[in-house]
């Protein structure tokens, strides 16, 4: 550090009490939630200042891990050519471009599947360039797209962009043939939104006041935005509505959805091009304004609290709904439904299942293609694409219907739980044993593959693959009819690597090495770690560890490959992922068991990993770092007041850290959604007086807390920059050593920091930088 050590902004208390449920609670840093205060901008202007100060000394170490960074990435790059109808989409990064280019040239041999040979630097016969996001960004201090959809014939594009960090867009229209902008233009819409396959219409997305998505439109390309027409609206604020085109392309599927249930409703593509439009709307967020009378086909209903996904299919020559649904299944089940029972209550559907319920496999999506089934699922902790021909799908129909007394006029034989489903499939025979489908075999233990593209009539599947060590890798699996001609039973073919990420300077995957631990929780149950070091680390020499979770939304945190992670390694750090409850890495009931009324158990977990790890003897126990965003952030707030003294250090991204004063405001963004995840403290003493149990804002106290660094966003909209802002003020006043609490604010950026690659990348350094003092690795 300086000789001299500056002075931390300190900020006045000014408090302002909050009751519910017969508690007060007094919290002196309220006031800085004023977002348009001059003296709430000054005072981040005085948290920046005093972040660069105090780590001026670390200036030339965050030029180096930039520069690491930047010259281990291949900066004049491109992704590998995808196919749809006569065109194949690619992008381009370009040295010195922030973003990427998005380009395509069109299909020469329609025969032909594989990708055409992109060099960097050099145009390809025919390549356009349909957006250029270098460009689009030059007038603007953040840029992020939201949408991009090329329509199914190639002649328009739609996309959208976020300016501001707020993660409202503006949606743009774009004729490809003649390359002109049109008039159309749509401001304050969400993420979603996409073209019809005809290049007519245009179906999207938009939030109400509290950042939900909650209205979907359709808007006729040609005509004023104000006579757009209002498709769905939902009215349960604890619902998100998303909008999407079935595998297929022959139906307009929204859903109505949260972590817990969901409601599909499914309407023929042709409807809503043929109904009349709505009076107009002059502007989206008019509530006087009526969704269009649609007939929407609901599948099932929400009463039911089913979480499922749909995707309508023709099986066995007959209308069917495919469901990748938890009814009786924890961790999930692929069924069949026909489609004319759709909407009838779960009792009484007739399920056929294609993929019975398992205690050790979680399935998380299928889509179908034409020929296939593809499912993405986790066993083993790990992620990875099983494919399933349709032909095995249509002999179990078949059987099923064959051996099952037709229900058609009564309406009952209904398949709800997997005993009855099971009862079916033997008395159909248990139609074929290609229903267990074929899964790509990889060389690593630990890895990641998933599912990058299945269109509907492609003869390919495109999924990706990556490790700790291995760089992301782009294979295509061909597909046909079992028997085909180059491929086997279950008419897949031999994975062709089309790419692996090019990283330079030398890199060798042999250098590392990756470890898979178990620590044991305070209630016995076993957490997985992931353990990735240099391969020629002494042992004998205690490592210092950065040890990362996350632990909610039942998101995994799985094998993947770092470049700017390898400026840790290389410094002789140890990464430690410890795949607490909360996320989903063991199936469905590792995230309910760290979730709501379990959420503790994300915390203790965590933990208990990290007295494990100091319990090895290659790891230095003095040198243990906690790593976490957002939601993990959260858990770095938690684990500091449960156990400050195991910590050398603590960097909290975006962090979650006043979950409590948030869940008790709906008119907060995305609020009500979030009860499904923490419960409900407005309506509920018990979930109020569990939250305040574990809120690292109000749970501080005097203690020995280590250095800590807190990044914030000023435009998040997802975690607001003041609940960072009132933690670091109010450790700042119980902690020993006040001045090594940082906060830094990005004043134009969102949830994700700020934008493009280069700004992203000195962030890193920035962070890893000051990690580095703190393990001892800063030399």
């Amino acid at each position: 550090m300086t000789s001299e050590q500056p002075s931390y902004p300190v900020a006045p208390s000014r408090p302002v009490e909050r009751t519910f449920h017969g508690h007060t609670f007094a919290d002196p840093y309220e006031w800085l939630r004023d977002k348009d205060s001059p003296e709430v901008r000054s005072h981040l202007d005085a948290e920046n200042a005093y972040a660069e100060a105090t780590t001026e000394d670390l200036a030339p170490l965050r030029e180096r891990i930039y520069g690491e960074i930047k010259d281990r990435t291949l900066e004049t790059d491109l992704s590998v050519p995808s196919r749809r109808g006569d065109w194949w989409y690619f992008t381009r990064t370009v040295e010195g471009g922030a973003h990427q280019v998005f380009c395509r040239v069109p299909v020469t041999d329609p025969a032909q599947w594989t990708p055409p040979t992109v060099e960097p630097g050099t145009a390809l016969d025919g390549e356009q360039t349909l957006l250029d996001a270098n460009t689009a960004s030059q007038e603007h201090d953040f840029y992020a797209l939201g949408a991009f959809s090329v329509s199914e014939d190639g002649s328009r594009l739609a996309w959208s962009e976020d300016t501001a960090g707020d993660e409202r867009f503006t949606i743009h229209v774009k004729d490809l043939a003649k390359g002109q902008l049109l008039a159309d233009r749509i401001e304050q819409t969400s993420y979603g939104a996409f073209l019809t396959p005809d290049a007519t219409q245009l179906i999207y997305t938009v939030v109400d006041d509290s950042w939900r998505p909650w209205r979907v439109y359709r808007h006729v390309i040609g005509r004023d935005a104000s006579s757009d027409e209002l498709l769905f609206q939902e009215d349960d604020p604890g619902l998100w509505l998303g909008a999407e085109l079935s595998a297929d392309k022959r139906w307009l599927m929204l859903s109505s959805s949260c972590s817990e249930y969901s409601e599909y409703r499914i309407l023929p593509l042709t409807e809503p091009a043929g109904s009349p439009a709505s009076e107009p709307v002059a502007d989206a967020s008019d509530d006087a304004a009526g969704p269009a009378s649609l007939p929407w086909r609901v599948v099932i209903s929400r009463e039911d609290r089913v979480l499922y996904e749909v995707e309508p299919l023709s099986v066995a020559g007959q209308d069917y709904v495919l469901l990748t649904h938890d009814a009786h299944a924890p961790n999930g089940r692929v069924s069949l439904v026909p489609l004319e029972h759709a909407g009838r209550a779960l009792a009484d559907l007739e399920l056929t299942d294609v993929i019975p319920a398992s205690e050790d496999v979680r399935i998380e999506s299928c889509v179908p293609t034409a020929t296939h089934l593809v499912v993405a699922l986790r066993a083993d902790t790990t992620p990875r694409v099983r494919l399933i021909p349709r032909r095995a799908v249509d002999e179990l129909v078949a059987g099923v219907r064959d051996s099952v007394p037709s229900t058609s006029d009564t309406g009952s034989g209904r398949i709800a739980d997997p005993d009855d489903a099971a009862a079916s499939s033997a008395a159909a025979g248990a139609a074929s044993s290609l229903l267990d489908g074929t899964e790509a075999a990889f060389d690593e233990e630990l890895y990641t593959s998933g599912v990058l593209s299945a269109e509907y009539e492609n003869p390919v599947v495109r999924v990706s693959y990556t490790s700790f060590v291995t760089p992301p890798r782009v294979y295509d699996i061909p597909t046909a009819e079992p028997g085909e001609s180059g491929t086997n039973e279950y008419g897949v073919g031999e994975p062709v690597l089309r790419r692996e990420a090019t990283v330079l300077g030398g890199y060798r995957s042999e250098d590392y090495t990756v470890e898979r631990d178990w620590a044991v929780a305070e209630d016995g149950t076993r957490i997985p770690v992931s353990l990735v070091r240099r391969a020629d680390l002494d042992p004998a020499r205690p490592a210092p560890v950065l040890q990362y979770a996350y632990g909610s939304y039942e998101i995994s945190m799985d094998p993947g490959f770092s470049v700017s992670r390898l400026s840790l390694l290389d410094r002789g750090v140890i990464w430690a992922v410890a795949h607490v409850r909360g996320g989903g890495e063991l199936g469905r009931g590792w995230y309910e068991n760290g979730k709501k009324d379990t959420k503790t158990n994300t915390f203790t977990d965590y933990v208990a990993v990290t007295r494990h790890l100091a319990a090895r003897p290659d790891v230095d126990a003095q040198r243990i770092a906690v790593m976490g965003g957002s939601a993990g952030g959260l858990l770095v707030g938690a684990v500091l007041n449960l156990a400050p003294e195991l910590y050398c250090a603590a960097l909290a991204a975006v962090p979650f850290v006043d979950p409590l004063t948030s869940m008790l405001m709906p008119e907060l963004p995305l609020t009500a959604l979030e009860w499904e995840e923490w419960g409900n403290p407005v309506d509920s003493a018990e979930v109020y007086e569990y939250m305040r149990s574990y809120s690292p804002y109000e749970n501080l106290r005097d203690a020995d807390y280590p250095p800590v660094l807190a990044v914030t966003s000023l435009n998040d909209t997802r975690v607001l920059y003041v609940e960072p802002a009132k933690w670091v003020a109010a450790l700042r006043t119980r902690a020993q050593h006040p001045e090594t609490v940082v906060l830094r604010c990005e004043m134009a950026g969102g949830h994700g920091g700020a934008s493009g690659r280069y700004s992203q990348w000195k962030d890193t350094a920035w962070e890893y930088a000051w990690l580095a003092r703190y393990l001892g690795v800063a030399d």
